[in-house]
């Protein structure tokens, strides 16, 4: 096709924050995804990753209760070797989720306790 580039480009080679490994949350300018590699592995120069970015779902440890499908979840930056957390609570001034809450086949999607495993996918604009 005409001024195609590459396809699908669903897996991109992207900047990312230091310390970042293989299946870590990431958001990448207005981007969210999950790091198929870590930072400057798998042919990725120092400072980027292999980011995959598509709609796949994926199990996180999100923390708060879950409200139902599609329940927001944000991003918290990380902090040194600790992973980003991912959380339900909204952190104000306009930012964005990282991604929403998709109910396990044959479950309401609910969770009561404050965090536990989820199932997650990361929204794009």
């Amino acid at each position: 096709m005409k001024n195609e580039y590459m396809r699908p480009a669903t897996e991109l080679s992207l900047p990312v924050v230091a310390g970042t490994v293989s299946g870590d949350p990431v958001r990448v300018g207005a981007v969210n995804g999950v790091a198929a590699t870590s930072a400057g592995e798998g042919g990725n120069d120092a400072g980027f990753a292999s980011v995959v970015t598509d709609a796949r779902s994926y199990i996180y440890e999100v923390s708060g209760a879950i409200a139902g499908p599609f329940t927001p979840v944000f991003i918290t930056a990380r902090n040194g070797a600790t992973a980003p957390v991912l959380t339900v609570t909204d952190p104000g001034g306009g930012v964005k989720p990282w991604g929403y809450t998709v109910p396990k086949v044959g479950e309401s999607g609910v969770r009561a306790a404050t965090s536990g495993p989820a199932v997650v996918r990361p929204a794009q604009v």
